[in-house]
């Protein structure tokens, strides 16, 4: 089976994706408009990559249709079986030019629930690109219902899973003394990090005895507003800005936590693959009520869900965790156990393949 991916070619998700699919035998052709920043796709025998060398900005969106001519030209000289798409605007817009027969796209987040609302002609461009897909893909329950939105056409949920040999517990004791929250999120506004430090914060003053920790892991545009708050709020000695780390240390950061907080703020927050990591490291998950990320816990007994943009109910539902440390074992040996049953990554891959070698039959 041969396979043109077209996405951003330096995201975590999309060298997950090929990577998955290359070690199950096929033959892949990734095509990307952004400047590519590693060597990351030339370990693979069977992968081909081609880098358009745009510098991706606000002002380079427009530019995705300058790429047309060189996607042409791939598409002919590589004849894919399959071509897909991942994201549904700027890819999914220069994946429909090619007319090909078997033309899948795969909805992100942002592309479904933020583009299509900006203007009619976004929204419009959203229902054209899903009408020439022959499948829709999503990662989410919440995410494939608002894609239908834009279509009558099925959308099948492919869950973006973990490799569950990389993230595992290596069992830190837990003491509800000097509890470690945290986070690993870019440091942008849409995270939702700022009401983590305040609810941090009304937690301390709640028990000024205990000696909690928050561990706040990336890097990004708001890092230097959100240090300022922590200055202003005293808090310099508890909290801990550990700055970007590689993908492969993410799980080592994990299992430094005892409690994982994602108070994420919007929609487009579509799967939750941090929500995802931490509970296969058997950590207990709080979350923001948003996009898909009630999905991939169990309230109660995997984790716990908080309404977004409130830092009060984020520090309500850290303290129950506190004031429970039984809960905090429990949740986390059953997030793990949930993590198997629905989003082991090699299951996964399996799913997406099936999907493909169905469109091909």
């Amino acid at each position: 089976m041969k396979l043109l991916l077209l996405s951003d070619l330096n995201s975590i998700h999309t060298k997950k994706w090929v990577r998955g699919l290359a070690e199950s035998g096929i033959e892949i052709f990734v095509f990307g408009i952004d400047t590519l920043k590693s060597d990351y796709y030339d370990q693979f025998d069977n992968v081909q990559c081609y880098s358009y060398g745009l510098n991706v900005g606000s002002s380079a969106k427009s530019s995705y249709l300058k790429s047309k001519g060189e996607l042409r030209r791939i598409n002919d000289e590589f004849k894919p079986d399959i071509v897909h798409s991942h994201y549904a605007s700027s890819y999914g817009l220069l994946g429909s030019f090619l007319k090909h027969k078997s033309y899948f796209i795969s909805v992100w987040g942002a592309d479904i629930f933020d583009f299509p609302n900006d203007s009619f002609i976004k929204k419009a461009i959203i229902k054209r690109n899903l009408r020439k897909a022959k499948v829709i893909c999503s990662t989410s329950e919440v995410m494939a219902r608002e894609t239908n939105k834009y279509t009558k056409k099925p959308v099948h949920v492919v869950p973006f899973g973990v490799d569950m040999d990389h993230f595992k517990s290596t069992h830190k004791e837990v003491n509800s003394d000097q509890l470690v929250f945290g986070i690993v999120k870019t440091l942008e506004d849409k995270y939702g990090i700022s009401y983590l430090i305040d609810a941090f914060d009304l937690l301390l003053k709640d028990d000024p005895s205990k000696k909690h920790t928050l561990l706040i892991v990336g890097g990004g545009s708001k890092e230097k507003e959100l240090k300022e708050q922590v200055s202003r709020l005293n808090l310099k000695d508890q909290v801990v800005f550990v700055g970007p780390v590689k993908h492969e240390e993410v799980a080592d950061y994990f299992n430094k936590m005892d409690i994982v907080v994602i108070p994420s703020t919007l929609d487009s927050e579509s799967f939750g693959v941090a929500a995802v990591e931490a509970s296969a490291c058997e950590k207990p998950v709080i979350v923001s009520n948003v996009g898909g990320l009630p999905e991939v816990i169990i309230e109660n007994k995997t984790g716990l869900v908080a309404q977004p943009k409130n830092a009060k109910d984020l520090f309500e539902k850290m303290k129950t965790l506190v004031e429970s440390p039984e809960k905090i074992v429990a949740f986390g040996k059953a997030g793990r156990e949930n993590v198997i049953e629905k989003y082991t990554w090699s299951e996964n891959v399996l799913t997406m393949i099936g999907l493909y070698q169905k469109e091909l039959n």
